[in-house]
């Protein structure tokens, strides 16, 4: 497993060239992030409630990039892009995908992790069909996929199935992961870094399959027309290896997912 991950490491994060940071000589606002904490290893809270995780880590990088103190504001992954354009946060740092539909009501910065999305497969409905690849899972004549409504998560599969059955839409990951541990279910689809984490969780009833369904580029978000502060986000991403930002999360996030950020 150890090799595995540090295959999911180099394959899922990306730092830019450098940028020196702001040094802002007057206080500056709290810095309001949005994020859904249910996504570990990325997006989560510890055991005293508190928010943890890789982009929570990020998010306070940021912060102190630009001087400001960080506020995590946890908000369910189908409305942040509403609460960011109602002004109760200023930036989703979320895992959030890059794409059209998105760019037409928020801006993206540039990509700052990479992310493949890979499948968890219910282990008996692999064996009793003798199935070792996600193509052969794609292929079966209505595979049901579970997975978060509203997200690509779900999507994705069933767009590549040859001949989908019905989804099974959930709340959240964990009720995704529990149809398919159950077998009501014969896969569910996350970023490889969550899907590698969440695999350690069923061993004897899912399976991961490292094989992409593809490979999808995690930008940060701001509303409309903030192109000076998209410009200082964008100066910050590019400055992550260089700036010692990814050296920081390798020494803490090492011991737990077996990470090398390049």
């Amino acid at each position: 497993m150890k090799k595995v991950m540090g295959l999911i490491a180099i394959v899922s994060m990306l730092a830019l060239s450098a940028c020196a940071p702001n040094s802002p000589s007057d206080p500056e606002p709290v810095l309001k992030v949005g994020m859904d904490l249910r996504y570990p290893p990325f997006e989560t809270v510890d055991a005293n409630g508190a928010a943890s995780g890789i982009s929570v880590d990020i998010a306070k990088e940021l912060g102190a990039y630009l001087g400001r103190e960080v506020e995590i504001v946890d908000i369910s992954f189908g409305n942040l892009i509403t609460e960011l354009n109602l002004g109760e946060i200023d930036v989703i740092i979320a895992s959030m995908t890059i794409n059209d539909a998105r760019r037409e009501v928020i801006d993206f910065s540039n990509p700052y992790v990479y992310f493949p999305q890979v499948a968890l497969v219910n282990t008996a409905f692999l064996q009793a069909n003798n199935y070792t690849t996600i193509q052969q899972v794609l292929d079966h004549d209505q595979v049901v996929f579970a997975g978060q409504k509203g997200t690509i998560f779900l999507s994705l599969p069933t767009s590549l199935a040859k001949n989908p059955g019905p989804v099974i839409e959930t709340d959240n990951v964990g009720l995704a992961l529990t149809e398919v541990s159950t077998g009501a279910a014969q896969a569910t689809v996350l970023s490889l870094l969550a899907a590698a984490t969440n695999a350690k969780a069923f061993p004897d009833t899912m399976t991961l399959i490292l094989e992409p369904l593809s490979v999808n580029n995690i930008g940060m978000g701001v509303r409309k027309g903030e192109e000076a502060f998209l410009a200082e986000i964008n100066a910050f991403i590019a400055q992550m290896e260089t700036g010692g930002v990814n050296d920081r999360l390798r020494d803490k996030y090492n011991p737990t997912i077996s990470m090398n950020l390049v």
